[in-house]
């Protein structure tokens, strides 16, 4: 089922959990009941948008279900609006997180490769001087 969110107002919010309580129903039907009786218009007032506009805008007071339904709608996407924030906050953190991480290990590669690089000479010069030995060796 694709999903689709809203972002409502404080107000908006505060009404939808209203209406939803007082329905005994969850937000969510609440909106899902509103939507569906969006079909139930009169054929004359369906894809007036000049209507709808005048609604959403407050010129012109919906009536009956409408409110609360729209008011649970509002609400809804406040709670969704206040969840998003806390995810960006917490995106935010994870981020400042990876970001020491890669410093961190950055610093550590470096040292790996200072200790690589100093093991390597150490080995070259125990082997020069095996080499050394050798040759002393054979020359007698």
């Amino acid at each position: 089922m694709p999903q689709k969110m809203f972002r409502l107002t404080d107000e908006q919010i505060c009404k939808l959990k209203k209406v939803s309580e007082l329905r005994g129903c969850s937000q969510t039907d609440l909106i899902r009941g509103f939507i569906d009786s969006l079909d139930e218009e009169p054929p004359d007032t369906q894809g007036d948008t000049h209507r709808d506009t005048q609604e959403i805008h407050g010129a012109e007071r919906s009536s009956g279900a409408d409110s609360p339904a729209l008011a649970a709608l509002v609400e809804q996407l406040a709670v969704k609006d206040a969840q998003l924030a806390k995810k960006d906050e917490q995106i935010a953190k994870l981020m400042d997180t990876v970001a020491d991480s890669t410093k961190a290990v950055q610093g550590a590669q470096a040292l790996h490769h200072e200790t690589a690089q100093t093991l390597a000479l150490e080995s070259t010069e125990q082997k020069l001087s095996r080499w050394q030995r050798l040759k002393r060796a054979w020359r007698g």
